[in-house]
This record gives C-alpha cells, sequence and structure tokens, in this order.
C-alpha cells in the first residue's frame, strides 16, 4: 500500500514543479513583449501629435486663445469657438480663414464678453474650438474651467501692466497659504506668452519658456513696433507651471499715447542759452517742439522754440536754443515739450541769472560793419556755449 503512495506523491510534486516552470516562463515570456508594445504605442502616440492641427488651446472666464498649425494646404477654413454650460450655449464665434498654405501657423484670441455677474452660480463652463473645412470638421478640441480664474500654488503674479512703451510684470514664490514663508519657498519652472491685440488682431506675440523661478521674477518686454496714437490695444499674459499643470491668464488695456521725458540731470541753462536732451517714453512717434519761456521780475516774457527730432521710445534728442536780445537780469526759467497738438508732454523748471545780454541776430539799421561786429560776436557766444556744454558733458 505504501508504493502506490509514493507514486502519487511523486506525480504531485512533478506536476507542481512543471506548473511552476510554465509560470516563470509566461512572466519572463510577458516581460520581454511589454517593452516592444510600449514602443509601437510611444510611437502611434508620437504620430499623432505630429498629425494635430490644434496645438496650443486655452479658454478662462473672458477669453479663448488658440493657435492652429496645418501641415497640408486646404480651402475655405474656419475657426469656430463655442463657449457653454450644461447643455445651453452661450457664445459662438467664427473666424473665416478661406485658405492656408502648408505648415502655416496661425493664433486667435476670442473674448466671451459676458456680464460681469453673469453666470457666478454655474458649476462650470465648457469652451470648444472647432476647425473646419466647409462643413467638415477636420479636428476639434475642448476645455473646462470654473467662474473664477485657478490660482498657481506656490506662484504669484503679483503685477502685470502693460502701456504704450512695453508690458511689464513680476512672479515671486508664495506659499500654499499665499504668504510669504520665512524659508525659501520651493522654486518653480514657467513658462509666459506674451500677445499684443489691436481689437481681435494679434499683432505682437513673444514666449519664454522653461524659466526657473528661484526668487521674485520681473520682466519687461519692449514693443518693437510703432503704434497708432488714441488707439485702444490689450496686452494678453499666459502663465503656464510646470508643477502642477496649471495655466493662467492676465489682461491689461491701455490707449496709445505719445510720451517723451525731459532729462533733468542733462539740462545746461546759462547766459548764453538752454540745451535740453528729451527721450521718448512711447511707440507712439512723438513730433514737437521744446518751448523755453523766460519769465524776468519785471519786463516782458521771452519765448524761445526749437523743433525736436521724431521720437520713439528709447532715442534721444538734444536740442540748443540760443537767446537773443535778453537784457541782463533774473528769470523763471520754463522748459515745456509740447506735440503738435499743443499738448505739454512734460515740463521742468530752473532759474536764471543774465549778467551780459546777448545781441539780436539781426539788429535794425546797422552799417555793414556793425553787423559784422555783431554776427562775430554771435559765433563767439555759440562757440563758448557749445564749448561749455562739451565740458559739461564730460565732467
Amino acid at each position: 500500500m505504501s508504493l502506490p503512495e509514493k507514486k502519487n506523491c511523486l506525480k504531485l510534486r512533478e506536476f507542481t514543479l512543471s506548473l511552476f516552470s510554465l509560470t516563470l516562463f509566461l512572466i519572463f515570456f510577458c516581460t520581454q513583449i511589454n517593452p516592444v508594445y510600449g514602443a509601437v504605442n510611444g510611437a502611434a502616440i508620437e504620430e499623432e501629435n505630429e498629425n494635430r492641427i490644434i496645438i496650443g488651446f486655452f479658454s478662462d472666464h473672458d477669453l479663448s486663445d488658440a493657435t492652429v498649425r496645418f501641415e497640408e494646404p486646404h480651402e475655405n477654413v474656419s475657426l469656430v469657438f463655442t463657449l457653454s454650460s450644461g447643455k445651453e450655449t452661450l457664445k459662438s464665434e467664427t473666424f473665416h480663414l478661406v485658405s492656408v498654405k502648408k505648415d502655416q501657423e496661425i493664433s486667435k484670441v476670442f473674448f466671451w464678453e459676458l456680464e460681469e455677474d453673469f453666470g457666478k452660480d454655474r458649476d462650470s463652463y465648457t469652451a470648444q474650438l472647432f476647425v473646419k473645412e466647409g462643413n467638415q470638421i477636420l479636428e476639434t478640441q475642448k476645455t473646462s474651467f470654473s467662474y473664477r480664474n485657478p490660482h498657481l500654488s506656490n506662484l504669484k503674479v503679483v503685477d502685470f501692466s502693460a502701456d504704450s512703451e512695453k508690458a511689464s510684470f513680476l512672479i515671486d514664490l508664495v506659499s500654499s497659504a499665499n504668504l510669504r514663508l520665512v524659508q525659501m519657498p520651493e522654486p518653480g519652472i514657467v513658462d509666459f506668452d506674451l500677445k499684443l491685440l489691436s481689437g481681435k488682431d494679434i499683432i505682437y506675440s513673444e514666449s519664454l519658456k522653461n524659466v526657473p523661478v528661484t526668487d521674485a521674477y520681473y520682466k519687461t518686454i519692449n514693443w518693437p513696433l510703432l503704434l497708432e496714437k488714441d488707439r485702444s490695444y490689450t496686452a494678453l499674459l499666459k502663465v503656464h507651471s510646470h508643477s502642477p499643470e496649471l495655466t493662467t491668464a492676465y489682461m491689461s488695456e491701455f490707449w496709445a499715447e505719445e510720451k517723451v521725458e525731459i532729462l533733468d540731470s542733462d539740462i545746461n541753462v546759462d547766459e548764453y542759452g538752454a540745451s535740453v536732451t528729451v527721450t521718448g517714453r512711447s511707440q507712439v512717434p512723438f513730433n514737437g517742439i521744446v518751448r523755453v519761456v523766460l519769465t524776468p521780475e519785471e519786463g516782458d516774457v521771452r519765448v524761445f522754440e526749437e523743433t525736436a527730432d521724431i521720437l520713439t521710445a528709447g532715442k534721444e534728442d538734444t536740442v540748443g536754443i540760443i537767446w537773443q536780445g535778453v537784457p541782463r537780469g533774473d528769470y523763471n526759467v520754463k522748459i515745456d515739450v509740447v506735440n503738435l497738438d499743443g499738448e505739454i508732454l512734460d515740463s521742468h523748471e530752473t532759474v536764471l541769472r543774465v549778467f551780459e545780454p546777448v545781441a539780436e541776430l539781426n539788429p535794425p539799421e546797422e552799417t555793414p560793419a556793425l553787423s559784422s561786429q555783431a554776427a562775430t560776436g554771435i559765433l563767439l557766444c555759440v562757440a563758448v556755449f557749445l564749448g561749455r556744454k562739451k565740458r559739461g558733458k564730460k565732467d
């Protein structure tokens, strides 16, 4: 009776060993297959991404921003933006692109222009973008968001502003409680996308990628194009945090205007004349004059004007004025920069004492000899004035 029991035990052991060996083989075989499957799947995803038309789509309660790229030429193309809440469509806008070329990239920004208090009681919105060729949908993408913009977890945009010269923004590190920490908070990696819009048209854009923010980060971007006076512009800044993956948008609107500044450190006023340096502070070209008004304690007010160069942001012009027929005495001096519309854009005030009057350039009824002497005197005054100006700049 013992032999059959031993044989059964041996058979059971052999079966168990065979099953264990088969299991190990299957595990090994599967581990060899998985990387191949992952590689094929990854290649498929990469190929799918390369064929995408919509390469960027963002939306919040105020606006929607999209960037599309066409790998092939198309005709009768349109971009359709829609905003809905639940089953209700709130807004819809269509941009007709007509024909597009191969590898053409297009960006569009659309403002929803909802009422300020509209939809605060709604849980969420859904924005959707359709890329169409005629009635055929080439691609679509949608995103959902709540009424209030999301906040960056460890970063805060302290300030964002724009004017006729530039856009500037300040971003700082904060704690989760939105309070400054005694110790340095965790740094972040951020992408910045800046656009300048005139109406619905994007006239300038600039991107900064993978910017490390380890402390307060301040950036100024000057507009490299001319702006139209008295026209409304909108600057749009998108901030994308890498960890967590989150994008927020900020807007700054401004009216373009001429703006110049008198450099107080580069003004020279003496008994022979005045030298005034003016610098542009706007991409709206300044066209105007520098006016100097001399007001004595007694007597007539004297006004001198000189045309300045056309100035844009960052450009300077030094205007020189020679006094003519200014009597001896003390004067209050007011320097104004005036545009062609008569608007005073900047002013500077100082005082002046004239010890020896400068002769008139064309004195009436003089003999040729006297005229020659007057001209020689004026030339000497100009030479002395310019010499003083050069010495002043060297000092």
